[in-house]
């Protein structure tokens, strides 16, 4: 974040580099939002389209280029993002005499249609996202080394959300906002079970959960958004949690338990409760059953 707000008011161009789901493409478009670039933001992803049609999509074409080229011609992508962004994903699958084209508007700040003759001027902010190391591609000489350092004058590397535990809680926040127009649900218990799930699919596997769960949510309001609730609604996340699907009932409460919640934990709600266990559970979000197969669970680890 601290990077993006940084350079969102420069006109260079960066690269994003970062997991499928870290949000490239979101930190791309927060780039040009805190810019005081007019234009519009537009994004291809090159991996997506065969060489040729991708040719046309990003530089245009002039009237009859080719059979079958549309009458007056094609405005690309890189036009369309004059005064504005061009969000380039999966730069690392762009063929390499696209690579020669995209180079020479850089560095001539002008693009030339196909068939065209005469360039035509262009002010484009170019941001860059890559799933793959590009360094890597430029020694296996795959990628153009001159290409790669000047996408690369600016840097941000997206951590996955398995290493941001401190941003889950904030983006639960803004997507069930976002998707649901409802303040975070979530009772303490089940934000502490989210933010120990690794997230394979990083922030867009979590923003599908939420959307999800706010479907479920609004069927069945609460107070809080328990952990037994999203246990019911998201199974997923305790079989990849407790590695078997079909452990009994009671013994899936009592790993999810040693996974999620610290003995702590629970001695703070009764705390705050004043050793009112039904008021304990539902800080914590769970039963007055399942709080009581923890403390009996925690009392025999103690003995142990």
């Amino acid at each position: 974040r601290e990077l993006v707000q940084l350079y969102a008011p420069h006109t260079g161009t960066v690269l994003i580099s970062g997991e499928t789901g870290t949000g490239k493409e979101l930190a791309a478009r927060q780039l040009h939002a805190g810019s005081r670039r007019r234009g519009r933001f537009v994004a291809i992803n090159c991996g997506a389209i065969s060489e040729s049609l991708l040719e046309a999509e990003l530089f245009g074409y002039s009237d009859g280029a080719f059979t079958g080229a549309r009458r007056g011609g094609h405005t690309g992508l890189i036009e369309a993002a004059q005064e504005g962004t061009l969000f380039l994903d999966e730069i690392g699958e762009l063929p390499m005499p696209l690579q020669t084209r995209l180079l020479r508007v850089l560095e001539e700040r002008e693009v030339l249609r196909v068939g065209a003759t005469v360039p035509i001027a262009v002010d484009v902010r170019v941001i860059a996202a890559s799933l793959q190391e590009l360094q890597h591609l430029v020694e296996q000489g795959r990628f153009r080394r001159d290409l790669f350092y000047r996408l690369a004058a600016l840097r941000i590397a997206l951590p996955p959300l398995r290493n941001r535990h401190n941003d889950i809680a904030l983006l639960l926040a803004h997507y069930f906002q976002q998707l649901g127009s409802i303040p975070s649900p979530l009772s303490a218990a089940a934000l502490q079970c989210l933010q120990q799930h690794t997230w394979p699919g990083n922030v867009r596997e979590l923003r599908n959960l939420v959307e999800r769960l706010c479907i479920h949510w609004k069927a069945q309001p609460h107070d809080s958004l328990s952990l037994e609730q999203l246990e019911r609604w998201a199974p997923e996340l305790f079989d990849a949690q407790l590695g078997n699907r079909d452990i009994p009932h009671e013994q899936a409460d009592l790993a999810t338990s040693r996974l999620q919640l610290t003995a702590s934990a629970v001695r703070a709600a009764l705390d705050r409760a004043n050793g009112n266990r039904a008021l304990a559970a539902q800080t914590l979000g769970v039963s007055r059953t399942t709080l009581w197969r923890w403390m009996q669970a925690q009392a025999t680890a103690s003995r142990a």
